[in-house]
């Protein structure tokens, strides 16, 4: 990583810090296939993209044949990646359903869930140089198996994790630990964000690319010592104008 010196710590002393790179920066995605709930988000400019799952669209109403549509209302509204689920109970099935994605939607990343099923899919899938997200991921091992197929994005269910008894924090820092994210292998991108602060925990351990929910970014964004400031500078400025 490259080094810059940009922080003074005393008379004549400085430290030096390590300079940004593309994967230091913070990266979210939307998880919603409601284009209601995603379009006012997508126009602030700071969203990589859009994720669903066939619940996801279940709850926006919407059914394969709208994939179509949700993929160009995401990318007319500014996302760079839009992620859609394999679906099928066979490698064939789940092979057939992506391809089909693609040829609608031709650079959708494919969700595809780690299981023997979903390891033998993303194999036939990267012959055919179709990025893959793996999904339904709830332990430091099965992270292990994206690396290995060499996925571009690993999603570790975090709040999920906890509900099933697990140490979600413990799984994803092994996780972070095992495989560097430094943009030279799969990204970890975590999903079952329940809370801002959940983001804040996961950022701690390494975390860069997050998955997240409309309601969690209105959590992000409120901030009420901020709304009072805001409030405050609109005053003052009533009498400096």
């Amino acid at each position: 990583m490259a080094m810059t010196l940009n922080r003074s710590t005393g008379p004549g002393r400085t430290s030096q810090i390590p300079a940004s790179t593309p994967s230091d920066d913070i990266r979210f995605f939307i998880d919603s296939a409601d284009r209601a709930a995603c379009e006012p988000w997508l126009n602030i400019g700071m969203f990589s993209g859009v994720t669903t799952n066939p619940q996801l669209m279940r709850e926006a109403s919407r059914h394969i044949s709208d994939i179509k549509d949700i993929y160009n209302w995401a990318r007319d509204a500014g996302a760079r990646e839009v992620c859609f689920q394999a679906w099928g109970p066979t490698v064939e099935d789940q092979y057939r359903s992506a391809m089909e994605i693609r040829e609608i939607a031709p650079s959708a990343t494919i969700k595809v869930p780690c299981t023997r099923v979903g390891a033998q899919t993303i194999s036939r899938l990267r012959d055919q140089d179709v990025p893959v997200l793996l999904t339904a991921v709830y332990s430091a091992k099965q992270a292990l198996i994206g690396s290995a197929l060499g996925v571009k994005y690993i999603a570790p269910y975090f709040n999920r994790m906890f509900r099933a008894g697990l140490d979600g924090t413990e799984e994803i820092t092994h996780m972070i630990r095992a495989i560097p994210q430094d943009g030279t292998g799969p990204m970890i991108m975590a999903a079952s964000i329940k809370s801002a602060k959940h983001l804040v925990t996961l950022t701690d351990i390494g975390v860069r690319v997050f998955t997240v929910s409309p309601e969690v970014l209105d959590d992000l964004f409120t901030d009420d010592l901020t709304d009072k400031a805001v409030g405050d500078f609109e005053t003052f400025m009533i009498d400096v104008r």
